[in-house]
């Protein structure tokens, strides 16, 4: 009869590991922290496809979008990429876009637009170079611009753009000082709101 303390070959601690699975097919399926922690070391944030975002986005790293976002993305100097799931109404600017989902609005890269496969885009595209992916779905103007003077003007017409319909313009929110708004008190409500609409 074998003594219980006696070590197990090294077969048998491998297959009883709780990790066992881990090495081979569970590689594929890591944990959610192992995930962050290789994401994160590769300098990229990613929006999940159950996160939906409405304003203004601003990032200084690489961007992957699985999720919805509408209003403006500025990833100036980073990479932007859309997902097979991500859905954007939006206007971007980025260094490289690479679209796998759903663009609607005007993009700008300082460096190239790539369109897969499976995109679907209708917009504007400018960059010093586009590629479309056979089977890749366009509807737009491409304009690949040539020289550094082009596309810093092409970038200074396209902050126009960059700025979300339901936010201040950055000139104005950042320079004009907070404003107390009155507040209405119980004893005089109508005398009061007559006075805010004349």
């Amino acid at each position: 009869m074998a003594n219980p303390l006696d070590p197990k070959p090294e077969a048998n601690l491998e297959s009883n590991s709780f990790l066992s699975g881990m090495n081979d097919h569970g590689a594929r399926e890591r944990p959610f922290a192992d995930k962050l922690e290789s994401t994160m070391a590769k300098g990229r944030s990613v929006i999940g496809k159950n996160i939906k975002f409405r304003g203004e986005l601003i990032g200084t790293e690489d961007l992957h979008i699985e999720g919805t976002i509408e209003g403006t993305v500025i990833m100036e100097g980073h990479d932007l990429s859309i997902g097979r799931e991500g859905e954007i109404n939006a206007n971007i600017h980025a260094q490289n876009i690479v679209i796998n989902g759903t663009l609607t609005g005007d993009a700008l890269a300082d460096e190239l637009i790539e369109i897969r496969n499976t995109a679907v885009v209708k917009g504007n595209l400018i960059a010093p170079r586009i590629q479309l992916d056979d089977g890749g779905k366009f509807r737009g103007s491409m304009d690949m611009v040539d020289t550094d003077e082009e596309m810093r003007a092409r970038h200074s017409e396209f902050k126009e753009k960059l700025v979300h319909p339901n936010l201040p313009p950055k000139d104005d929110f950042a320079s004009k000082p907070a404003t107390v708004k009155k507040s209405f008190t119980a004893k005089e409500p109508a005398k009061e709101m007559e006075s805010a609409d004349s």
